[in-house]
């Protein structure tokens, strides 16, 4: 396995951990777990095509990255607004299933530029 493949599988655990942990039936609203198989789907989808164009699954995936990491870092500050926290947190999601089972569909609409608006008002009130 090239270090592409292993890092998009690495990346894959890492979101189904995420997604799927002791008790988060209890934690996670209803109306966001309605969207678990579809974030499941996006994650099989994902792995299918990776085994083709493991290049291609780790572009995508460094875009993912780079908003998870901002993520793990605000949330890590436990000083910023935990519904606008909440906010991002799904949008990542949402971007995962724009960017790796584009046919899926996302439940809102999900861009670069509106996450990076998020994060920084999140810094901005850290």
């Amino acid at each position: 396995m090239i270090g592409y493949a292993r890092a998009s599988y690495d990346d894959l655990r890492e979101q189904r951990d995420a997604l799927i942990y002791p008790g988060f039936v209890r934690v996670v609203a209803k109306s966001r777990l309605q969207h678990y198989p579809r974030y499941l789907a996006a994650m099989r989808i994902r792995a299918e095509r990776l085994r083709h164009d493991a290049t291609r699954d780790q572009a995508r995936m460094l875009t993912v990255r780079s908003y998870w990491s901002a993520y793990l870092k605000l949330k890590a500050s436990g000083s910023v607004d935990a519904a606008m926290l909440d906010e991002l947190r799904w949008l990542i999601e949402e971007l995962r299933v724009s960017l790796f089972a584009q046919e899926l569909k996302t439940v809102e609409t999900v861009s670069p530029k509106r996450l990076n608006k998020l994060i920084e008002t999140l810094q901005a009130h850290s």
